[in-house]
């Protein structure tokens, strides 16, 4: 064989090998768009199924709890130290979020701007940032409050008030603007102390500023949620249209 015709036949192998390379990447490419409805069709229903589960555990749980209040209350009926241990438990239910309360308090609106950035530093000016929560937090809790939440997420000593890309989590959950802190305490009191401390000072520059909304009024017949555990099985969902 001479040099020419081995050329030749190793140049026809390479050739031979790419197209079947290039062919079974397109069968399988082929084979995987045939697949996707039926694999997304599996994903739906496999959440729906969670979606099912958790509901359900849920709904255990509820009935567990009150079989449980119920098992205290008649226990406490006969005992003079099972009912003040009882309130004790409430009590302290009630000073570590995992009990609801209502009553009188304080209700603080902040939110974003509605003016259009100009640059991207500038888009963080106009936002709400979770600092900015914090701080408003940090200055109920020094004013008085009682109870706390943010956007229906009740704050507690554990609560991680954090930024995730362009979102605030509560909790671990996703809030957004507008954000509607309530307090429950002693509304005037409330209204004093926050209104002295440094960040209800800051929103009033960046109120003017940069446009940001910060609001605060009285209620007196405000409700503060327990803390829950995550019930909610949140999902991606495919944009409509062409990507």
């Amino acid at each position: 064989m001479t040099r020419e015709s081995s050329k030749g036949v190793g140049l026809a192998v390479l050739l031979g090998a790419f197209g079947l390379l290039v062919g079974t990447g397109l069968v399988q490419g082929r084979l995987r768009d045939e697949r996707a409805p039926e694999q997304r069709q599996d994903l739906a229903r496999l959440i729906h199924a969670r979606r099912a589960t958790i509901a359900d555990l849920s709904r255990e749980v509820d009935r567990l709890s009150d079989r449980v209040r119920r098992i205290e209350d008649e226990a406490s009926a006969g005992s003079g130290a099972v009912r003040r241990l009882t309130a004790g438990v409430a009590r302290l239910r009630g000073l570590t979020g995992l009990a609801a309360a209502t009553g009188p308090g304080l209700v603080v609106e902040l939110s974003d701007s509605g003016r259009e950035p100009r640059t991207r530093d500038e888009l963080t000016d106009l936002r709400i940032q979770d600092v900015d929560l914090q701080m408003v937090v940090n200055a109920l809790w020094a004013a008085g409050a009682e109870a706390v939440t943010i956007n229906g997420r009740r704050v507690v000593a554990t609560t991680a008030i954090r930024k995730a890309g362009s979102t605030i989590l509560v909790n671990y959950r996703a809030v957004s603007s507008p954000y509607r802190l309530i307090a429950l305490g002693d509304p005037a009191e409330l209204a004093a102390r926050l209104g002295s401390s440094e960040i209800a000072e800051r929103f009033a520059v960046w109120r003017d500023v940069y446009g940001l909304g910060y609001r605060v009024t009285k209620g007196d017949t405000l409700h503060a949620p327990a803390l829950r555990a995550a019930r909610e099985l949140r999902f991606a969902q495919p944009v409509e249209g062409p990507a």
